[in-house]
């Protein structure tokens, strides 16, 4: 297998076998369902599905989800950056004003974080984790107080070494 000029393998290997959206996978317990998100480059994100954990929503990499997912336990949601931290940001010469428009199609900003949490259904859901943080232009505390508010479940922010357990009911 070889990469292409853009990036991606071509061919044929025993264990290659390429994640296609819209196509369903199994890993061992796991049910996999790869979906097409927007980001400006292109970027599946995962229903994951477990006899031990429920269901888990995957979401990364993209600035917009139009789905709805039923009978959600667990969300794994990015919450990169919020308007007013990245404008004080650029106003202050932290950021370049063009960070502001690659932002705006590639990754999720908290009031959009919000409304894809708040189109899901929650009734199941035990706990929602905040991954892809900007170093710059999020505010940790803030975005996991906010999002708790909000939806009334345990949140938490990602960092290296963190463990948590995702299981389908609680203990």
């Amino acid at each position: 297998m070889t990469p292409s000029p853009g990036g991606v393998f071509e061919g044929r290997h025993h264990r290659y076998q390429p994640i296609l959206p819209g196509k369903g996978y199994k890993l061992g317990g796991f049910r996999i369902f790869p979906f097409e998100v927007h980001h400006d480059v292109p970027c599946n994100n995962y229903l994951i599905d477990h006899f031990a954990t429920g269901r888990i929503l995957f979401l990364i990499d993209t600035y917009l989800c139009e789905y709805r997912f039923p009978d959600l336990n667990h969300i794994i949601i990015e919450a990169n950056y919020t308007d007013d931290i990245l404008e004080d940001n650029i106003l202050k010469g932290l950021e370049h004003p063009s960070k502001r428009d690659r932002l705006l199609t590639s990754h999720v900003e908290l009031e959009t974080t919000k409304a894809v949490l708040m189109a899901q259904d929650l009734s199941g859901l035990q706990n929602i984790i905040l991954t892809h943080l900007s170093d710059r232009n999020s505010d940790e505390a803030r975005f996991v107080d906010e999002i708790k508010a909000l939806i009334g479940q345990p949140v938490y922010a990602a960092m290296a070494g963190m463990t948590l357990c995702l299981t389908k009911k609680p203990f």
